[in-house]
């Protein structure tokens, strides 16, 4: 099992938007965002359930426990989620 990393949400951000999510709008410290892009989703980690709308708080750092639980909802694994970390 991989060990999930604490990161700011600007970054968290930048992941969702390499995998095709959009922010739509904020209010208050609560990002929102949208998938739009579900042809390049299923290219890379091929037919899954995934969340259309998500919402991030903006944090810094984000907790371990809101992380995970928004890798959950567009259902990633915490290694999957730390490959494209490292990209960005």
């Amino acid at each position: 099992m991989s060990k999930l990393l604490i990161v700011n949400y600007d970054k968290v951000v930048k992941v969702l938007s390499s995998i095709g999510y959009v922010v739509s709008h904020q209010k208050g410290s609560h990002i929102v965002l949208r998938f739009t892009d579900t042809q390049k989703y299923f290219l890379r980690f091929g037919y899954r359930k995934n969340a259309t709308m998500l919402v991030v708080p903006a944090h810094k750092p984000l907790g371990k426990g809101m992380l995970r639980v928004i890798i959950r909802e567009i259902d990633l694994s915490v290694e999957e989620f730390n490959k494209l970390y490292e990209k960005i």
